[in-house]
């Protein structure tokens, strides 16, 4: 009797398992046998009335063969979607387009932002402490405490050919934590930072949805992305395919 009353126990497990599996990655480093690269995700969800959201992540510095990809790619949608807290962008930045006619901005004006964080008590103190919790976390995860793994990256930097190489290569790999981090971050009732301008985000989605939009893409920093996706199946959306991007090209030393 009592196998028969933990079977459904385990199997609800097993389940919680499976769904954590499927969770998306939005930033990766990729080792290749020409080169190495920093790459983001873009993410497709498709809504029960077949409308599709691309979530497409963001790096800030990249090369620019990612930009001009972007530019292009963005031409494509009804309505791109980006974050900026403040007005709306109104020169071409960072090398993408933001003054092109289907950007529309999503995010928090910094009156709502500076309130938001008011209200849940939230200061530059109380993120620097979750975010080192958070590192603390993702290092253990790598076998590493926190100061071996700084002394591993320093080390790794100088003892490189091309330390400027080097180094862009080491902050790449630690980019691929970056969604680990944001995660231990985010835990309890989330950030201002990330979770609250993320529903910002999609209540201007749901608006353009409501307009008559049926392909559109937010483009959100990568650490955003995790959250969002979550924010999406609770609307019903499905996961239908991801493709990669390269954000930096890091060719091997000869």
């Amino acid at each position: 009797m009592k196998r028969l009353l933990l079977l459904p126990a385990l199997l609800a497990l097993g389940a919680h398992s499976a769904a954590e599996e499927t969770k998306s990655k939005f930033i990766r480093f990729a080792e290749e046998e020409a080169s190495d690269s920093l790459q983001t995700a873009v993410v497709t969800y498709e809504s029960p009335q077949q409308v599709q959201v691309d979530l497409v992540g963001a790096v800030h510095i990249a090369d620019k063969a990612y930009f001009d990809g972007l530019n292009t790619r963005f031409k494509t949608y009804d309505a791109v979607l980006y974050e900026l807290v403040g007005p709306p962008m109104e020169e071409r930045v960072e090398g993408i387009d933001y003054q092109a006619k289907n950007f529309v901005h999503a995010d928090m004006n910094m009156k709502q932002f500076t309130k938001t964080q008011e209200t849940k008590k939230e200061s530059f103190l109380t993120l620097y402490l979750k975010a080192v919790q958070a590192q603390k976390s993702a290092n253990a995860k790598k076998g590493l405490d926190s100061d071996t793994a700084g002394l591993v990256m320093l080390l790794k930097v100088f003892t490189a050919k091309d330390s400027s190489s080097g180094l862009k290569r080491m902050i790449a790999q630690e980019f691929d934590s970056v969604e680990d981090i944001m995660a231990g971050v985010e835990a309890g009732d989330g950030t201002v930072l990330v979770g609250e301008r993320n529903r910002v985000a999609l209540e201007v989605m749901d608006k353009q949805i409501a307009a008559g939009k049926r392909r559109l893409a937010i483009f959100y920093g990568a650490a955003h992305l995790a959250d969002m996706e979550e924010r999406l199946l609770k609307k019903g959306f499905k996961r239908t395919q991801t493709e990669w991007l390269k954000a930096w090209n890091l060719p091997h030393e000869e």
